[in-house]
C-alpha cells in the first residue's frame, strides 16, 4: 500500500520571482543562489535542474511531449516511472494520488530511483505534460531548509506561458 502524501507550504518559502522559461513552457521560481545544471533535452522533453548550495537537494522541471493529445497522466506516471528505471536502473513509487489543484487532473507522487528521491507534480495538457520536483539525493542527509525551497517552488511553478510570452 502506498503511503500518503501531503502537501504543505510555508509563507515564507523564499524564491526567485518566477520567470518564463519558453523551452520548458512554464513560468519557473528557482530558489535564490541554487545553480542550474544544463539543461538536458531530446526530441521528447526538455529537463531543467536547479541545484542547491549543498548540492543534495534539486527543484526541476520536465517537459514531456506527448505522441497524442489529452493522455492522461496515469499513462504519463506509467512511462514517467519506465524511463526512470531505465536512467536511474531503479524506480520505486512511494506514494501517489490525484489533485485537482494542478492542472490537467494532475497527480502528486513521490518515487525512489537509484540515485534520487523525488517529490513531484505531475500535470498533462494537450500534446504536453510536466513533471515538476522537489528532489534529494539518496544516501545523502537531507538539507529540511533546501527541501522546503526546492518544494515551494515546485508549489509556485505554473505550466503553460502567459499569453504574449
Amino acid at each position: 500500500m502506498l503511503a500518503s502524501l501531503s502537501v504543505a507550504i510555508d509563507a515564507d518559502v523564499e524564491v526567485t520571482d518566477a520567470f518564463a522559461y519558453p523551452l520548458l513552457d512554464a513560468m519557473v521560481a528557482p530558489p535564490p543562489g541554487w545553480h542550474p545544471d544544463p539543461i538536458k533535452r531530446s526530441k521528447t522533453h526538455a529537463h531543467q535542474v536547479w541545484v542547491s548550495p549543498s548540492g543534495n537537494t534539486a527543484y526541476g522541471v520536465i517537459r514531456i511531449n506527448l505522441p497524442l493529445p489529452f493522455i492522461g497522466p496515469d499513462m504519463v506516471l506509467k512511462r514517467f516511472l519506465e524511463e526512470m528505471r531505465r536512467t536511474e536502473g531503479e524506480a520505486t513509487l512511494l506514494s501517489r494520488r490525484n489533485d485537482r489543484r494542478l492542472p490537467g487532473s494532475g497527480i502528486r507522487f513521490v518515487a525512489e530511483g537509484g540515485e534520487y528521491r523525488i517529490r513531484t507534480n505531475l500535470m498533462t495538457r494537450g500534446f504536453r505534460a510536466w513533471a515538476v520536483y522537489a528532489g534529494t539525493r539518496r544516501g545523502a542527509q537531507d538539507v529540511p531548509d533546501e527541501l522546503r525551497l526546492a518544494e515551494g517552488a515546485r508549489e509556485l511553478t505554473k505550466i503553460g506561458l502567459p499569453k504574449g510570452r
